[in-house]
């Protein structure tokens, strides 16, 4: 507390990730906190912007008109009012650019809530720091294993890129653009991470998924205090139903599409963190240790600085 009585916490909340590392359920877990304001993933979505926008991202990898066509049928169900989320906060991803992004996340709180939650992957912001809001904010770091989210990726792209084949044959590194991207440095969500830790915060908060789930309250309870969010038992629990998503801000055709693809199901449709599925796998599989070797390093080096359960 200041020394006034009031919290000194700051009232911006990053939490930065890299795909499939159940950032959608902790997302989800923070919208029941009070006085929430949840922002969902908005500087993806000026990336996404960028990539559909440019004529050279479908000519280096054409798999992308299959993304980019899940996004256009996302859009003519917003344009046409059939979907779920009506009424809310959400606007068009045609709305969103690297500038408005920064302004929106440097402005006030909306009326009635106490600290806005941003989250967003690491690889979404690499190469544009300087669209970082110049505010107190607190920087966070959601990891997992690269072995779980290199299966979990696998699964994820071998649906969104109608590969004709197994899943198993999948290669999530030639397959995928982003994996392969010469726009995108090495390992993004450690290079954000010394970034803050240089030139923000020398002890930006990292915690672990495993951890999370294997232990919740105690995980959650030191979240909640290295960010200044008093914990509640009740934070614990949420309800199973998506109707939360109206109260977030962020691209209404992008959680569409999402939907729609069955990329978030598991997560909106969670009421609690539940126990990993069986032990963390010893090894990648071939077509996967490429991406697994990238960031492998950076996760062991952050992993040290974890919040640990007691």
């Amino acid at each position: 507390m200041a020394a006034d009585g009031t919290n000194s916490a700051p009232k911006k909340i990053f939490m930065w990730l890299n795909p499939r590392s159940i950032s959608t359920a902790f997302e989800k877990c923070v919208s029941f906190m009070d006085g929430a304001q949840n922002w969902h993933e908005p500087y993806l979505t000026c990336l996404f912007n960028d990539l559909f926008e440019d004529e050279e991202t479908f000519k280096t990898f054409p798999g992308m008109k299959v993304f980019a066509k899940q996004f256009h049928d996302a859009e003519k169900l917003v344009e046409t009012g059939g979907h779920p989320y009506q009424g809310g906060n959400l606007r068009l991803s045609k709305d969103f650019n690297w500038d408005w992004v920064k302004e929106q996340l440097e402005g006030p709180l909306a009326e009635g809530k106490t600290f806005m939650f941003i989250k967003d992957a690491a690889f979404s912001i690499d190469g544009h720091y300087d669209k970082l809001p110049e505010v107190p904010s607190k920087h966070t770091f959601l990891l997992r294993h690269p072995h779980r989210t290199a299966l979990s990726v696998r699964h994820v792209l071998s649906h969104l890129y109608e590969f004709p084949g197994k899943e198993e044959d999948f290669d999530i590194q030639s397959g995928h653009p982003f994996m392969q991207w010469e726009k995108l440095s090495r390992d993004p969500m450690y290079n954000l991470w010394n970034y803050v830790r240089e030139n923000i915060d020398p002890n930006p908060v990292v915690i672990d998924a495993d951890d999370l789930q294997n232990h919740p309250e105690q995980m959650l309870r030191k979240y909640c205090e290295a960010v200044g969010i008093p914990f509640k038992k009740k934070f614990l629990k949420w309800e199973k139903s998506d109707e939360y998503l109206r109260g977030f801000y962020g691209s209404l055709d992008q959680l569409v599409w999402g939907k729609n693809e069955g990329v978030y199901d598991s997560a909106m449709l969670s009421t609690c963190f539940r126990p990993p599925k069986g032990p963390i796998p010893e090894k990648a599989p071939d077509n996967c240790i490429a991406y697994v070797n990238e960031i492998m390093d950076g996760y062991n080096k952050m992993y040290e600085t974890r919040i640990k359960p007691e």
